[in-house]
């Protein structure tokens, strides 16, 4: 009841939020962009709130939200592509997703197993999950609205779409596995209570993105294609809450349906993903400051090394391997490498839909390096994305002048 009961008020906020115009509409796009100020923002509120000893929201209320939230951009992100297609219409993103994230998951579980002593094998791995979440997308307009290859802007749009579409259930079976089994009952149940989930997740968020795609594919409604989308996944979190199915997987897998059968074009896909980054983000960044940004303050050495190495070395190295044998040019590989798949605002919701989750193994740990990790995330590609789009042009630039004077 609480989940369905966040689904309404959500989708009220979702709706006031998206008609706002003017000075609100520019105050949404500002305050989206600079994430950073948000973290610490909600830090500070939060150093304030705990030393008045004023009480927190339930941790389920807590979890309840950043599972809508992360349900609308989950939704909104599987809406960008026909997974059918990926690897065709772009193959740096199908690479990114299908190499480099799983790639990143397991240097990043096995690190974090070693690095981190407090984690056990299957903690480190959720965390590791948790972190092939990416959603840094505050910094994707300053390749977007720079004079770019469309390859490069194309995979720039596509690749953390991918990612964090087809990375929420294994993220949410890797925290499945992580949960200790309630005293008496096997130790599969957790893992076998989350596959039973995903079954009906799929079955009523596919059942309801195939139909609302079909029925906007009619002339009559075409140009609804959008709203009946965000419809579809609506529905879909609604009725997970009511039905035992996970919401997120219901959301994603209304938007995966929906991106396959929709004959919607790129610029209607495009707007559903700005609508749910622009509309969410201030407050899903505003409420990590909240929730775990003071966590950083209770990190140790070896989790300060650990988070540093995941968002750069760790991020970076996996993704660089995978685009090895793609046709993008060395620059435009390596460009990608570091500017995409940093964590960011899933990872965010993700660390704190785990809050009503007490019987995951290790949970104050992964909790603390998470939260160090994103924030380590958010400040590398803020710091470091017009610096290296204009790095990107320059070598660009001096790419096409070689070729002709060697032609």
């Amino acid at each position: 009841m609480v989940l369905a009961i966040a689904a309404v008020l959500c989708a009220a906020i979702f709706w006031i939020l998206g008609t706002a115009k003017g000075k609100r509409g520019k105050f949404l796009d500002a305050a989206a962009r600079s994430p950073g100020l948000l973290i610490a923002g909600g830090a500070a509120v939060s150093l304030i709130w705990r030393a008045s000893a004023a009480p927190f929201a339930p941790s389920e209320w807590v979890a309840g939200g950043a599972d809508i939230m992360l349900a609308a951009l989950a939704s909104a992100a599987a809406a960008q592509f026909r997974i059918t297609k990926l690897a065709s219409v772009c193959p740096a993103s199908f690479r990114l997703t299908i190499g480099g994230a799983p790639l990143f998951l397991i240097v990043c579980g096995l690190s974090a197993f070693i690095l981190a002593p407090q984690l056990s094998f299957s903690a480190a791995f959720l965390l590791a999950g948790a972190l092939t979440l990416n959603g840094a997308a505050f910094d994707r307009r300053a390749v977007t609205d720079a004079p770019a290859p469309s390859t490069l802007k194309s995979a720039v749009r596509l690749e953390s779409a991918a990612i964090l579409a087809l990375g929420i259930p294994v993220a949410v079976m890797l925290e499945a596995v992580a949960t200790a089994a309630p005293q008496g009952m096997p130790m599969i149940t957790p893992v076998y209570e989350a596959a039973r989930s995903f079954l009906f997740a799929f079955a009523i968020g596919g059942v309801l993105g195939l139909g609302a795609a079909r029925i906007a594919n009619s002339p009559k409604y075409a140009k609804h294609a959008g709203a009946f989308a965000i419809a579809a996944a609506f529905v879909a979190v609604l009725m997970a809450g009511f039905t035992g199915a996970h919401p997120v997987i219901a959301a994603a897998s209304a938007g995966l349906l929906w991106g396959e059968e929709t004959r919607a074009t790129v610029m209607t896909r495009v707007r559903l993903r700005r609508l749910a980054e622009r509309n969410l983000a201030p407050f899903i960044y505003l409420g990590f400051g909240v929730l775990l940004a003071p966590r950083i303050l209770q990190a140790d050495l070896l989790s300060i090394v650990f988070a540093a190495a995941a968002v750069t070395v760790m991020r970076a190295g996996p993704r660089l391997f995978s685009l090895k044998k793609t046709t993008l040019a060395r620059e435009s590989q390596m460009f990608l490498a570091w500017f995409g798949g940093a964590p960011g605002a899933a990872s965010a919701l993700f660390l704190i839909s785990l809050f009503d989750a007490p019987s995951i193994v290790a949970q104050d740990a992964i909790l603390t390096i998470g939260a160090l990790a994103v924030t380590f995330g958010v400040a590398a590609a803020r710091l470091t994305s017009r610096p290296l789009v204009k790095l990107l042009l320059k070598e660009t630039a001096l790419a096409k002048k070689r070729a002709r004077f060697a032609g």
